[in-house]
């Protein structure tokens, strides 16, 4: 199980990129993620909505895409995922 993470801000990103899982400091990466690889992957989220006549069957299935961004980074041990989606949000509003 994944130990459990404190909420922070987007903006300390960069900084709690440099801790691995068991909070030691990454050797090999100094926190810049724009050096990363930028990686995008999209989910759906999907409802089922009823039609107005309410009878069975007539419902459809409505998915909308939901856009996920991360970085690919290294450090001495090998590569790590680190998820961005908001942190590139911040990025972009600077």
């Amino acid at each position: 199980m994944t130990p459990p993470l404190l909420p922070f801000s987007p903006l300390n990103l960069p900084s709690e990129a440099t801790l691995s899982a068991n909070s030691t400091y990454r050797k090999g990466f100094d926190g810049n993620l724009k050096n990363c690889e930028l990686l995008e992957l999209f989910q759906y989220n999907c409802d089922l909505q009823k039609n107005k006549s309410g009878r069975v069957g007539d419902e459809r299935i409505v998915c909308q895409p939901v856009e996920r961004l991360f970085r690919r980074c290294k450090d001495r041990k090998g590569t790590f995922m680190v998820e961005t989606t908001v942190w590139e949000g911040e990025e972009s509003r600077k």
